[in-house]
């Protein structure tokens, strides 16, 4: 015989409902009504809190919660901002032959300039000479100030004559390579310590060709004796007692 599973007790009976019957019927009215309206109340207060904006482009409400810094601005000004057309980058990219080109009238305005300060120069001087005493002191002044001038338009002069020597060399190394990569050469870059050396022979035959050899022993003999002098600071030398020591800036 088959095996039946009886029910439970427990799922067949149901809750019964409570019945109230009489004033206790009527007490318990108010108290649902009053329950009620105490979550209507607490349902407003929490959609106050949840309110949205009825535009996504209206302004948010600020708490007062937070403090708010005292600085103001009171009246909004507009702030001039300078720009520079050389450096923009609508004025196109930095070319350096370009740039020589166009500005290659500033290495003769220096050697105008260098001409003009030593002219003054020579009649500050004369003036000083011959200078009364109250004005001797104004005299001299004048003479420190062109002097100081002209070994500014000195070193822009010579400056001039040294980049147009280096890059003169540079260029004849860069057209030289230029026209043996179109007959087939690979690619081929100086290195640093060619360079160098390319640019110093480059300046000594520009002034062997200025001044001759003497010109060119004597800068070698300047450079040696500033390279010299910086050994000798670094040398320690013998004190009383005999032991070396380090010398001593100058402060």
């Amino acid at each position: 015989m088959p095996h039946v599973p009886i029910p439970s007790t427990s799922k067949l009976t149901r809750p019964i409902p409570k019945v109230i019957v009489g004033r206790d019927a009527e007490d318990s009215e108010p108290e649902s009504d009053a329950s009620g309206s105490e979550d209507n109340d607490h349902g407003d207060k929490g959609s106050l809190k949840r309110a949205k904006r009825s535009n996504k482009h209206a302004p948010m409400e600020v708490t007062s919660k937070k403090p708010v810094t005292r600085r103001r601005t009171v009246v909004e000004t507009k702030t001039f901002q300078a720009r520079d057309p050389r450096f923009m980058p609508l004025a196109g990219e930095f070319s350096q032959d370009k740039f020589r080109e166009q500005y290659s009238f500033l290495a003769e305005n220096h050697v105008s300039e260098m001409r003009t300060l030593r002219d003054n120069l020579k009649r500050a001087r004369k003036r000083l000479s011959s200078a009364p005493r109250d004005l001797r002191e104004e005299y001299e002044a004048e003479v420190g100030r062109l002097e100081l001038a002209l070994k500014r338009a000195e070193s822009s002069v010579n400056r001039d004559k040294r980049e147009k020597v280096e890059y003169g060399a540079l260029a004849k190394i860069s057209e030289e390579e230029r026209e043996k990569r179109k007959q087939g050469k690979g690619g081929w870059w100086m290195k640093e310590s060619a360079k160098k050396e390319l640019v110093v022979r480059a300046r000594y035959e520009a002034l062997a060709a200025e001044g001759g050899k003497r010109a060119v022993r004597k800068v070698i003999e300047k450079k040696q004796r500033k390279i010299g002098q910086k050994e000798k600071k670094s040398r320690p030398y013998a004190a009383e007692d005999g032991r070396p020591r380090k010398r001593q800036k100058m402060q």
